[in-house]
C-alpha cells in the first residue's frame, strides 16, 4: 500500500469460520473486507442503505484476493482500506489483513467498484467521486 493515509478496522476471527483444517475458510476473508469497505465509506458519511434508497447503488465489479497466510480461531486483525480513483466511474479498494500480534501479511485485495442506477447502468455522479478531490483516504 502507499504511503497516503490507510483506514485500519480492528476485527477477530471466529471458531465456526473455520474449515475441517482449523483455518479461516477463504470465503470469510472476501467478508472482512467487504465489511472493512463498509465502515470506511461510513467514515466518509458515504452510506449504503441510503444511496440504495435513492437509487444509487456501490456494486462490485471485480474483486482480487491473494492469500499469504491462514487465519485460525480468535485471531486479532486489522483489515486496511485505501481507495485509488481508475475513472469518474471506477474505483478500486486496496486492502490488506495484517496480524495484529506478529505483523504479517495475510491476504491482501484489490476490489473495482462502480455506482450504478437501479437498472444497474453506471454513473458517472458517483459518491464515490468524493475520493478524486480529497488525497487523504
Amino acid at each position: 500500500m502507499s504511503k497516503q493515509s490507510v483506514y485500519r478496522l480492528p476485527m477477530e476471527s471466529r471458531d465456526h469460520e473455520c474449515d475441517i483444517q482449523g483455518i479461516v475458510n477463504n470465503a470469510h476473508y472476501q467478508h472482512y473486507f467487504e465489511h472493512a469497505r463498509h465502515r470506511f465509506l461510513q467514515e466518509h458519511e458515504i452510506e449504503f442503505d441510503k444511496l440504495a434508497k435513492t437509487g444509487i447503488n456501490l456494486v462490485v465489479q471485480k474483486i482480487e484476493i491473494e492469500y499469504f497466510a491462514p487465519l485460525k480461531a480468535y485471531d486479532v486483525f486489522d483489515v486496511t482500506v485505501k481507495v485509488n480513483p481508475l475513472s469518474r466511474i471506477r474505483y478500486q479498494f486496496e486492502q490488506e489483513i495484517i496480524h495484529r500480534q506478529t505483523g504479517k501479511k495475510i491476504s491482501r485485495a484489490l476490489t473495482n467498484v462502480i455506482a450504478a442506477n437501479e437498472s444497474f447502468k453506471p454513473l458517472k455522479n458517483s459518491p464515490l467521486n468524493y475520493f478524486l478531490t480529497n488525497s487523504d483516504h
